[in-house]
């Protein structure tokens, strides 16, 4: 079916626009929603935005809510169903802004502006979004690809290290999915630009494959996710998504080896090799001090990708490009989180 008569949303190849930010045109009437930060830093990069009237939001997991939903919902009542939403930001903005597009007029178009690397080698694309309920990570979540995405280079320029950080880790887990670019990137790592490039190239094939996490082929994709969304609750987000996947990815490591899944001798130059290397594992730690085996059973229940009576379903690394999912009991879990994931490196 050609791209003009899919329904608002719906899986399309995946179209990015690469330069600064003023060459692009935000189309007449559209809704743009902004963090808040990002408008600060780069007040003249965005000054073409008061013409359009921007909804500034405060990024943060807090943003990711119900509440959100409906307070954009109240400003954007009177906008035709033939608009489209731009949302810059980082995964939060994006993730939010997801939902609302499928929800506004029964959908409209959606255009992504990633202002951190987190966003721009992961949430920005595949056509995800979700929000929070409590504490439960991406509890209400919906399908609605972007029409176009912007990636603008120049939005990078005022990261943190640690925002870069988080991107770096997820990129770095979107590459194990390959094992030419794993090879490459042992050999060589990339600069943040070229690391952006050959992720998206990566998840792309990945979701072309299974727009809708129906076939399983792109369920690798949640390497690290499952003790990383845990993680992510259980610090009240303190530790934020990238840093917490990239936690999560040590832990996958920990319950593919004692599965015998992973080869030891993989799992440690692979931990060696990630951004957080010096500090993983003291990360770790601290993350799950103080958790009960209550508080984390209740989490990985709750969690989007399910579990199966006392196990939970996770992606386990064979080798770089090979996965399986395998179901994990809790005995295994909770004997490595007072064990290998309580000490301090």
């Amino acid at each position: 079916m050609a791209a003009e008569h899919l329904a608002p949303g719906s899986w399309k190849p995946v179209v990015d626009h690469w330069g600064s930010f003023s060459a692009r045109t935000i189309p007449a009437g559209s809704v743009v929603i902004v963090d808040r930060r990002v408008l600060r830093l780069h007040t003249k990069m965005l000054r073409s935005l008061s013409a359009h009237h921007p909804i500034v939001l405060t990024a943060g997991e807090p943003a990711k809510s119900l509440s959100t939903v409906r307070r954009l919902a109240e400003q954007t009542l009177g906008v035709s169903r033939s608009t489209a939403l731009v949302a810059i930001g980082g995964g939060t903005i994006g993730d939010v802004s997801t939902v609302f597009a499928h929800l506004l007029k029964r959908g409209v178009r959606l255009i992504h502006v990633p202002t951190t690397l987190l966003a721009a080698v992961d949430s920005s694309l595949g056509g995800k979004g979700a929000v929070n309920v409590g504490l439960v990570k991406n509890a209400l979540g919906v399908f609605h690809c972007a029409d176009e995405s912007w990636l603008c280079p120049d939005f990078f320029t005022t990261l943190t290290e640690a925002q870069r950080r988080e991107g770096r880790l997820e990129a770095y887990k979107m590459a194990l999915g390959d094992k030419a670019l794993w090879q490459q990137w042992v050999a060589a790592p990339p600069d943040d630009v070229s690391l952006v490039r050959q992720s998206r190239a990566l998840k792309a094939r990945i979701c072309a494959a299974d727009p809708y996490e129906r076939t399983g082929a792109r369920t690798v994709l949640n390497f690290g996710h499952t003790f990383g969304h845990v993680i992510e609750a259980l610090t009240r987000h303190r530790v934020r998504h990238g840093e917490a996947v990239g936690l999560g990815m040590l832990c996958a490591l920990d319950l593919g080896v004692a599965l015998g899944v992973t080869p030891p001798s993989l799992a440690a130059d692979i931990e060696a090799m990630l951004p957080d290397a010096p500090e993983g594992r003291l990360r770790l730690a601290r993350a799950f001090s103080g958790a009960t085996l209550p508080q984390i059973s209740s989490l990985l229940v709750a969690d989007k990708k399910g579990s199966d009576g006392d196990a939970v379903r996770m992606v386990l690394l064979a080798r770089p490009g090979r996965w399986a999912i395998e179901p994990v009991k809790r005995a295994l879990w909770s004997r490595l989180l007072t064990t290998e994931w309580s000490r301090r490196g």
